[in-house]
């Protein structure tokens, strides 16, 4: 008995050593993870504060009254969006306004592209790339009664 108490303390001695293995092993793998996650996450947030600007800017556009006017609206919008939702970034406002070109009173819309650089460089990551560019897309329908 006393045999087997002395091969059991010293198999739980050898044991020990294993777990300081495991950890080096495994807290690489564990810390590129978050790393991972951490990107996804500011991935995902950009683009849906991306998206967020781009109907804001569609919005804007739809219920301006002229062609000129919603342009200027639209890109105000997509700023003022994107700065108090926390991205930090100049964006490219594009507006499709052909809507504008139908009589009052008929049906159309008018479309925002808003295109925005998500910058990854800032996570303090080492050979994240620089930026990630996001495009979005929304429609609006545009006022009949604008006229």
């Amino acid at each position: 008995m006393t045999l087997q108490m002395h091969m059991g303390r010293r198999g739980r001695a050898s044991d020990a050593g294993n777990v300081v293995v495991e950890a080096a092993i495994l807290a690489p793998l564990f810390m590129l993870f978050l790393a991972g996650l951490l990107i996804a996450m500011r991935i995902q947030h950009g683009s849906a504060v991306v998206s967020q600007a781009a109907a804001d800017a569609a919005r804007q556009a739809s219920i301006s009254r002229t062609a000129g006017q919603a342009q200027a609206a639209a890109a105000a919008s997509a700023r003022a969006t994107l700065r108090n939702r926390g991205l930090h970034c100049t964006p490219q406002v594009r507006l499709d306004v052909s809507g504008f070109h139908r009589p009052a009173g008929r049906n159309a819309t008018v479309g925002a592209q808003v295109t925005c650089h998500i910058r990854l460089a800032d996570l303090g990551l080492p050979g994240l790339p620089g930026s990630r560019t996001v495009t979005r897309e929304r429609l609006s329908p545009i006022d009949p009664y604008r006229g």
